[in-house]
């Protein structure tokens, strides 16, 4: 059977032929001469765009920094956008200013920030 690639109509990438692992003379005769397919890796969990206040705190307290976070947010002036933002905020952004702050005061990259949210995505209440 014969399957479209597509980038989105009308445009068409290529097109490629699906055919049955098992009845593949080619591939079988690959098998035979002692290869092995490559293990099917599970590409990367999704990272979340916004995740609950309650997720993020847990999360922070989980991994220590949540009192080195509210140290620094005490040292804010009450007018301050981080502060008036990690005090009240119902969602957290991944992309928010707040966040970014946040995590270069914390030193911490962009990747540990999205294990984070990642983790967090995952605490219920």
């Amino acid at each position: 059977m014969k399957y479209k690639l597509t980038l989105g109509w009308p445009q068409i990438v290529g097109t490629f032929e699906f055919v049955n692992p098992d009845t593949n003379v080619e591939y079988l005769a690959w098998l035979a001469e002692g290869n092995t397919p490559d293990p099917y890796v599970p590409p990367p969990p999704p990272i979340p765009a916004t995740v609950t206040r309650f997720q993020a705190l847990a999360v922070l307290a989980a991994g220590g920094y949540l009192d080195t976070v509210h140290t620094y947010i005490d040292t804010l002036p009450r007018s301050n956008i981080t502060r008036l933002a990690f005090e009240n905020a119902t969602d957290w952004e991944r992309t928010s200013p707040t966040l970014a702050a946040l995590a270069a005061m914390l030193g911490l990259s962009d990747a540990q920030v999205d294990d984070l949210f990642i983790a967090a995505s995952k605490v219920s209440a």
